[in-house]
């Protein structure tokens, strides 16, 4: 059996090579699916073990898992249990460097997989148009099928399916109007790190709970002006960042301004340079100007305006009164 340094199951092998994405980088957790992650996962099962594949799933299961995975399919455990498992492999503090990554429904119902190494500015556009608005245009048809055919009075078990399929689409829509708005302010940088270019999505990870807590803390700080350094947080406020390169000389070189505001001395030391002839706003002005875009400032906008999602509250509350 393939192990990590700890001496656990090397799940991510399953995962990983052979295991490939599509060139886009994006799988779904659909069964059926051309990208369906899952079936991707028994194939590349299949080149590594061969017949011995089924033994070898079971193994690892149970050894990264407290469930029993005699009673959970592999889609189950990729589904619930995958990403913590994973998330936590690729750890290795302060670094969190998880290089596969699981949006989801608030059930798990339905994810989204992105491989992080094929991310680009348009893996949000993609993630919406290819996968999530197709798969919800299906589910909707699904329902009102269920709706015609239990008709005017459903029997109980129509109208649970019913139920069930309303829900599904509910969760769906939510997510695909969260994929929409994060859409036209993606701009991944590998440089600024896993955590940093996740945050913005915390919202579309409720089924991991510390995940999506320490992303949410990691958004805040980035809001906050906690780290300006990031290629993020210039991409999104630079009214804030440009500015502040003119007197943080590490902030200016984060995000190559440092020929602008700064001069090296004799001994390699930055200077701030001399201002120039009417100061520095106007210089900052421009700077600004050539990195602010009115779509991204629009998606921002409603991105910081979006409701909290209320299902976390609602199991607290669940909790308190138990």
């Amino acid at each position: 059996m393939l192990t990590d340094s700890n001496g656990l199951p090397a799940i991510d092998a399953i995962a990983g090579y052979p295991l490939s994405f599509r060139l886009d980088g994006i799988a779904v957790d659909d069964e059926g699916h051309s990208a369906d992650f899952v079936a991707g996962v028994e194939a590349a099962l299949d080149v590594i073990y061969g017949t011995n594949a089924e033994d070898w799933c079971r193994s690892a299961m149970n050894t990264l898992s407290t469930t029993n995975a005699k009673s959970v399919g592999i889609r189950e455990w990729l589904r619930r249990r995958f990403f913590d498992v994973h998330s936590k492999q690729y750890k290795r503090p302060p670094r969190k460097a998880s290089i596969y990554w699981q949006l989801s429904t608030p059930t798990a119902s339905y994810s989204v997989w992105l491989y992080y190494h094929r991310f680009t500015r348009d893996t949000f556009f993609q993630t919406l148009n290819e996968y999530v608005k197709p798969k919800l245009d299906h589910e909707r048809q699904k329902l009102e099928r269920v709706r015609g055919e239990g008709g005017a009075e459903p029997t109980r078990s129509q109208r649970k399916e019913i139920e069930d399929q309303e829900k599904f689409v509910a969760e769906l829509a939510a997510m695909a109007e969260e994929v929409g708005r994060i859409a036209p302010l993606w701009n991944p940088n590998l440089n600024d790190g896993v955590i940093i270019n996740f945050a913005p999505l915390w919202r579309l990870v409720p089924q991991n709970k510390s995940w999506q807590k320490e992303c949410k803390s990691c958004w805040d700080k980035l809001v906050k002006g906690d780290y300006d350094w990031a290629h993020l947080a210039m991409h999104l406020w630079p009214e804030r960042v440009v500015p502040k390169c003119v007197t943080d000389a590490s902030l200016a070189i984060a995000h190559g301004l440092e020929d602008v505001f700064w001069q090296q001395d004799d001994r390699d030391r930055f200077q701030p340079k001399e201002k120039p002839t009417g100061g520095w706003q106007p210089v900052i002005k421009e700077l600004v100007e050539e990195r602010t875009s009115p779509a991204v400032k629009a998606a921002l906008n409603s991105l910081l305006g979006a409701p909290v999602p209320t299902g976390s509250s609602r199991s607290r509350r669940r909790r308190a009164a138990t």
